[in-house]
């Protein structure tokens, strides 16, 4: 299959995926976390620990982000659990996706920065998410958060933007 195809497919079904865990969250729960795991078992060993990482440093920052009281997921837990799945297939995603793409680092590194924080406002929008300052505030910190994330996962699986 024609590696665009490939791409092509791989961000379709994570704007599936996406939907989904966000319109259902704690509904699909146990389905989320299984489909994050089957796709990180599908990566190489190599991609696995990178991905884990992502999704780790991505998880945290959302958690850093909740408990400064810039946002609150809807729900009892700081960081609930269809988030953590939602961070794994997208670490999982990331990793194929930069591995597999002739586009330029620097225009994967604004993909990130741009289409993380606008995933954050679909999901408040969603009501998965409250937004506990000003929007313009709350996607300011969220772009520079995702920027120095994509750049953290360049840099650590070599890959320079």
């Amino acid at each position: 299959m024609n590696r665009h195809v490939q791409v092509f497919l791989l961000a379709i079904a994570f704007d599936l995926y996406w939907t989904l865990v966000v319109l259902f969250r704690e509904r699909g729960v146990m389905v989320w976390l299984a489909l994050a795991l089957l796709a990180c078992l599908m990566l190489k060993p190599v991609q696995r620990i990178y991905a884990i990482l992502l999704a780790a440093a991505g998880s945290s920052l959302d958690t850093l982000w909740s408990l400064t009281g810039l946002i609150r997921f809807n729900g009892d837990s700081i960081l609930p659990l269809w988030m953590m799945a939602l961070w794994l297939m997208f670490a999982c995603v990331w990793n194929q996706l930069t591995s597999t793409t002739a586009l330029p680092r620097w225009l994967l590194v604004l993909m990130g920065t741009t289409g993380g924080p606008v995933a954050y406002f679909l999901g408040e929008r969603l009501g998965a998410i409250a937004f506990l300052a000003p929007t313009f505030i709350v996607l300011s910190w969220m772009a520079m958060g995702w920027l120095v994330l994509i750049l953290f996962f360049h840099l650590l699986v070599g890959r320079q933007p």
